[in-house]
């Protein structure tokens, strides 16, 4: 979610990108688009795939009813809150970038603006209340079928689902995951913003994970050659780039529908967007095995941060999109101005965090348990337990303290 600030700081810089979708500077970076590219490639199917996984886990501790309140009181309520604040915030900074005059005012255009992503996790969630109450009453209804010889029709269905899960979600290969990928986002270039389908896809594969230790295992030993090949990819899509290859949505959405339009959808269109999502499997898979061999161990620094991301992500759009557009008139080169905004922008999301949000009630609102200053004082770092000031040694592994 931090890697938000990074994207939205490079769209200003992005050659040829229309005012319409963002107030561009002056001078562009194509180094500055490739970090775009890469980053935009991955990141929120990952960021599904990790909700997914983390979904499973809490359901299968506790319960679905657990998991439904979770997502309404930590998704919801801060989705209530903050779709009225951008409204009367980002229209106001968008007009200021797009042309130097600022006045606030209130406008829903754009909405949900960078929080589409709440939408659609409280969209699976409701789907899966609905398919909760279906399932329990096609068991209700089944039952006075149980007389009747269905067991050959219940084992097809069976067979047929155990095949499909495994062709799609649990191959070490993930062909057939790309394959379905492919097909449902075909429609939007493998973008996700408006395609709650795509990123279902990506929810349902880390929900499937969870239960699958053999996968989950592999992943995390293989992680380099998932890796690797994604870099491939990514350098194969980048050089389609170069050579001036149109993204596959450029081609189907045209202003004007002409008759030379499929055409126009020739094997190179067809070749970048299959790498596109060809490399959004593989670095996402890759991602989480990388996290899981190298960094699976307690780090009080990570810890911070990914506690934080959720205030970071949700504040930090109007900081970055305010401070790249005051910086379209200072003379630096756009790579400047990039990392410049990137570094204002975290460091004002850090600090709020540390000093105003962890330790209040807005800690509890958005990530439900409080964290007062001297939590990580006396944090065992071996297994990440709390042992309280007094404590010299781990009262659950024994090792010394760090204080």
């Amino acid at each position: 979610m931090v890697m938000g600030i990074v994207l939205h700081a490079a769209l200003p810089y992005i050659p040829g990108i229309p005012s319409s979708i963002w107030p561009s500077d002056s001078s562009s970076s194509y180094p500055v688009k490739v970090i775009f590219e890469f980053i935009h490639m991955w990141r929120m199917p990952l960021f599904f795939m990790l909700a997914g996984f983390f979904a499973n886990l809490i359901i299968t501790r506790r319960s679905w009813e657990f998991w439904w309140t979770n997502r309404f009181l930590r998704v919801g309520l801060p989705m209530l809150v903050f779709f009225p604040a951008m409204g009367f915030i980002l229209p106001s900074i968008w007009k200021y970038g797009l042309t130097g005059e600022f006045n606030f005012f209130y406008s829903n255009v754009g909405q949900p603006f960078h929080l589409w992503f709440l939408w659609q996790l409280m969209i699976f969630t409701l789907c899966s209340i609905l398919l909760r109450i279906l399932y329990k009453g096609f068991a209700i209804l089944s039952k006075p079928l149980e007389n009747f010889d269905l067991g050959i029709l219940k084992s097809v269905f069976l067979k047929l689902r155990d095949v499909s899960s495994t062709i799609i979600f649990k191959a070490k290969f993930p062909i057939g995951f790309i394959l379905v990928c492919a097909v449902t986002n075909f429609w939007t270039g493998g973008e996700l913003v408006i395609n709650p389908i795509g990123s279902g896809l990506y929810f349902l594969f880390g929900f499937s994970l969870y239960s699958n230790p053999s996968l989950f295992c592999f992943v995390k030993k293989k992680w380099k050659y998932y890796l690797l090949i994604a870099g491939l990819v990514f350098s194969a899509y980048v050089a389609l780039d170069i050579k001036g290859v149109k993204d596959v949505t450029e081609v189907i959405y045209q202003n004007e529908v002409k008759e030379n339009q499929v055409q126009r959808l020739n094997i190179l269109v067809l070749s970048r967007y299959g790498l596109k999502i060809i490399g959004t499997v593989l670095f996402s898979i890759g991602f989480i095995g990388l996290a899981e061999a190298k960094f699976g161990s307690y780090n009080p620094l990570s810890r911070f941060i990914s506690d934080g991301s959720y205030w970071m992500y949700l504040i930090h759009l109007p900081i970055v999109a305010f401070t790249t557009f005051f910086l379209f008139e200072w003379p630096f080169f756009p790579e400047v101005k990039f990392v410049l905004s990137i570094a204002f922008t975290t460091g004002i999301c850090l600090i709020t965090y540390r000093y105003f949000v962890r330790p209040s009630f807005i800690g509890i609102f958005l990530n439900g348990k409080r964290f007062p200053s001297s939590y990580h004082k006396n944090i065992c770092l071996q297994c990440g337990v709390n042992s309280g000031d007094s404590e010299q040694f781990c009262i659950y592994c024994g090792i010394k303290m760090p204080h």
